[in-house]
């Protein structure tokens, strides 16, 4: 199907930019590049329902003040439904040792927030919603959905994108933003390195008997982490989200559980902070994966989001760091002259450049996270239960942390 934004009878349309994918950072790269007066077309194999429920979405994220930020500049903000975005003030960090957790907290590094939770369908809603406004005023963008890439050919002035329809796009840069199975990347023969946790991840919500009050919470133990988010709730403040990361075979047994059941884990797991808790809704489960792309460019392609890396849910930025791939895009794009050709080589080279350090960074402190909590050596569980003690001590640490967080 062809929501056409610039309707077309030709068979070939040709564009600045055409991105491969309309999940959250897919979405974001069309809007950041038709913002440049790029012409853009997005293309999904998926037909994507665009529908926002009343009922809370299982799916969350937590976005940094950073990404809000960069969010609203591109017009996103003003369709997103801010009743149900709640801030976080706080973080509490458990080690399975300690009773006393390691306190994060927004004023320490005078911050209004260290971030905000939004439902992925508020958040998939204003992306779409600004989309088809970018059109209405003439913006140079066509959305192509429902219909799979059929192939991909370079030439030295463009690549061709030919579609499963016939249709083909000749552009002068292709981003890929399909994800974690990437058929772009298959098709330019980019690697990954993969590392499987042996772990899934369940995310459900539930009402609580006391006040969040704004504080987002993580146990951390061996092969276990478990996340209790706030979410808005007029000013009751009793819904939370949890993303609890087990082993594979406990997650079998939490998701063959009653609702009843699996709340009387989740009380037993956060030491009842709470109080009594009933869930709401469903319980879905995804499977964790550590994947990396061993290069994020090939000729005339950039790779962003899943489709460049994937990481473990315990550092709370898989989705900000697909976001900051677009911004890093989008900044390097702004500098170029208006004749430069963005799909050249050297602007390419610039953006793998920008991006590898932040993403090797949250690789290296997610694996060393799991490594660090699951490790049976009384030597490594001494020395991280020694700076686990000492973070807490230490306010030029805990502010540093802070600022991490909230980039």
């Amino acid at each position: 199907m062809m929501h056409s934004f610039s309707q077309s009878l030709s068979k070939t349309l040709e564009a600045d930019v055409v991105v491969v994918g309309s999940g959250l950072v897919g979405l974001s790269a069309a809007i950041a590049f038709a913002k440049l007066d790029k012409r853009v077309v997005l293309v999904d194999a998926k037909n994507p329902t665009i529908k926002l429920k009343k009922v809370w979405d299982e799916r969350v994220y937590a976005l940094t003040p950073a990404t809000e930020t960069w969010l609203k500049s591109i017009g996103v903000w003003a369709y997103i439904d801010t009743s149900r975005v709640n801030p976080i003030n706080a973080m509490h960090l458990f080690d399975d040792a300690s009773e006393q957790p390691l306190v994060l907290r927004d004023e320490d590094a005078n911050l209004p927030k260290l971030g905000i939770i939004v439902e992925n369908q508020n958040l998939m809603y204003a992306l779409w919603q600004q989309l088809k406004a970018l059109e209405a005023n003439n913006a140079a963008v066509t959305v192509i959905t429902d219909t799979p890439c059929q192939s991909l050919d370079n030439t030295q002035q463009q690549i061709v994108l030919s579609l499963a329809n016939g249709k083909k796009i000749v552009a002068k840069l292709l981003v890929a933003a399909d994800g974690v199975d990437s058929w772009v990347r298959k098709q330019i023969n980019i690697s990954v390195t993969k590392k499987d946790f042996k772990q899934t991840a369940i995310v459900a919500n539930f009402l609580v008997e006391k006040s969040h009050q704004n504080i987002a919470r993580q146990w951390f133990s061996p092969h276990n982490v478990l996340a209790l988010l706030p979410l808005c709730d007029s000013v009751k403040a009793k819904l939370v989200s949890i993303v609890w990361s087990v082993s594979t075979d406990r997650a079998a047994e939490l998701l063959a559980m009653s609702g009843e059941e699996l709340a009387h884990n989740v009380h037993e797991h956060t030491h009842g902070i709470l109080g009594e808790l009933t869930h709401v809704g469903n319980a879905p489960s995804f499977v964790l994966h550590q994947q990396t792309a061993l290069q994020l460019i090939a000729e005339r392609v950039a790779l962003i989001g899943d489709a460049a890396h994937q990481i473990h849910p315990m550092a709370g930025q898989g989705v900000n760091l697909g976001f900051r791939d677009v911004m890093q895009l989008a900044s390097l794009a702004t500098k170029l002259h208006s004749m430069h050709d963005i799909g050249d080589s050297s602007f390419l080279r610039q953006y793998e450049r920008a991006r590898k350090a932040d993403i090797v960074t949250m690789n290296t402190l997610t694996s060393s996270l799991d490594w660090l909590f699951a490790s049976e050596s009384s030597m490594v569980r001494k020395m991280m239960l020694w700076g686990f003690g000492n973070m807490k001590k230490k306010t030029s640490v805990k502010k540093l942390l802070i600022q991490q967080v909230a980039t």
